[in-house]
């Protein structure tokens, strides 16, 4: 009897007809906001239109250039990322890392570190310089996650710090 090899963790764009995995996305960028922020501000910074309606944008090859990354455990949707190509002026593009999320009981086992160097790959691929990703100063862990790939704190303004990363 052969034995069939499942792969722990895999990682795909999310399918823009699903109503279920936009709501999921929307919710989690809820839950990092409350993570961050706390629950009161995280909560009244914005609606769930409003975030569901950002997750649509995202989706629409119209308006941005933007992926929104999958990433499954057993088949189970633990995370996600989303990242765009901006331009910086008339002609300077960058990546721009909008948000990530990992659940909480899928945390410390790699599973971010994973999105991260997917959403550089496929930066790379589309022959970006740099990448930018925003975060709140007091977001340490993920502070540290994006410095350990490469990530420099380039400028702070009030309570959030800008990471950079060249390719």
């Amino acid at each position: 009897m052969s034995k069939v090899s499942v792969p722990k963790i895999s990682i795909r764009e999310i399918d823009p007809n699903s109503i279920e995995e936009i709501s999921l996305v929307a919710n989690r960028m809820r839950q990092t906001l409350v993570e961050v922020l706390g629950e009161e501000k995280g909560t009244a910074l914005y609606s769930m239109e409003w975030l569901l309606e950002r997750v649509r944008w995202h989706l629409d090859s119209e308006q941005t250039s933007a992926k929104i990354f999958l990433i499954e455990e057993y088949s189970k949707i633990v995370g996600h990322a989303i990242a765009r190509i901006e331009k910086d002026g008339c002609t300077s593009a960058y990546g721009y890392f909008s948000t990530i999320f990992v659940e909480p009981k899928s945390r410390n086992k790699g599973v971010a570190n994973s999105l991260v160097l997917h959403v550089e790959t496929w930066l790379k691929q589309m022959k970006i310089p740099k990448i930018v990703y925003n975060t709140a100063e007091n977001h340490l862990k993920l502070i540290r996650l994006f410095e350990r790939n490469g990530f420099k704190i380039t400028a702070k303004d009030k309570e959030m710090v800008q990471l950079t990363k060249l390719l």
